[in-house]
């Protein structure tokens, strides 16, 4: 299906072979797709790593596919009427895909995506903002006016994901009464801190994430000041440094085949079936002796 789906919505153009097709009021297309790896129905954890053991089938391998279709003005425009088709009118979304369908023959039937379930992948789900683009400066020179918000799509850490990073951050400032108790050295307060930052460093950095990230960091410095009195930064703490998406560097090259792609994330969830093995392993060796 994947395979079909690079073929008939040509997504191993390059960006500027895209940025044509939006010129030229076409729709364009883009593929997410997401590998995870489950534990077999009705197993425990334990018998899926003996069996894991036997080299015998343990785990079952998923593949989450979302396809996207962005769409302009210009492409939504209904002859008839005149009028731009809304993406979340039912009537207008079969006309959309109508219109689809005219370019991109045997193509699927789309929904706004919107109305859809919230799509997650791992820690991360997708999310709209309306946070306007505009500046204040220049909605005070239109003195104000009630203008619609510009809507743009972005990626955060889930609920689940946010809260559990949320009591991290916790347990790390109230954890540093013990450094203080030993009077540990500035260097030793730093490797403390080290390790949680870079923690917080470590999430990718979409627009969502990275504020969700900043949130936590002045959440943790506000119960140090409360806790302690004193400034962290005095204690070895330090400021972010967050990645942005654009600069972070894939190990898959643009435009590589799927195949390239899928045997790369295989081996990235070989490697962490292997260290949870071998801690599954170090554990289960303790639990006999």
């Amino acid at each position: 299906m994947i395979s079909k789906w690079i073929e008939r919505y040509h997504l191993l153009e390059t960006a500027q072979q895209t940025y044509r097709r939006r010129l030229n009021s076409e729709p364009v297309f883009s593929l997410l797709v997401h590998f995870t790896y489950s534990y077999l129905p009705g197993l425990s954890e334990s018998e899926c790593w003996e069996k894991f053991d036997k080299n015998e089938p343990a785990f079952l391998v998923q593949v989450d596919a979302y396809l996207f279709c962005r769409t302009s003005d210009a492409f939504l425009l209904d002859e008839k009427t005149q009028k731009v088709l809304s993406k979340t009118d039912k009537q207008d979304l079969l006309k959309i895909n109508r219109k689809i369908f005219e370019i991109c023959p045997s193509s699927e039937s789309f929904s706004y995506i919107g109305e859809v379930n919230p799509i997650s992948c791992g820690r991360y789900e997708l999310v709209r903002l309306t946070k306007p683009k505009k500046s204040i400066k220049e909605l005070q020179a239109k003195n104000w006016t009630n203008e619609k918000h510009v809507t743009d799509w972005t990626w955060r850490l889930t609920d689940k994901a946010y809260k559990e990073q949320l009591e991290q951050g916790k347990r790390v400032v109230l954890r540093f009464q013990s450094l203080i108790e030993k009077n540990a050295s500035l260097d030793e307060k730093k490797a403390y801190f080290e390790r949680h930052f870079r923690a917080l460093e470590g999430y990718l950095g979409y627009r969502g994430v990275r504020q969700q990230i900043g949130n936590l960091y002045h959440l943790e410095k506000r119960l140090f000041k409360d806790k302690y009195n004193q400034p962290w930064f005095d204690h070895g703490a330090r400021t972010l440094k967050l990645s942005y998406m654009k600069k972070l560097k894939s190990p898959i090259v643009n435009n590589s085949s799927y195949q390239e792609a899928e045997a790369h994330f295989r081996s990235v969830l070989t490697e962490d079936l292997n260290k949870k093995y071998e801690k599954w392993k170090a554990k289960s060796n303790k639990t006999e002796v």
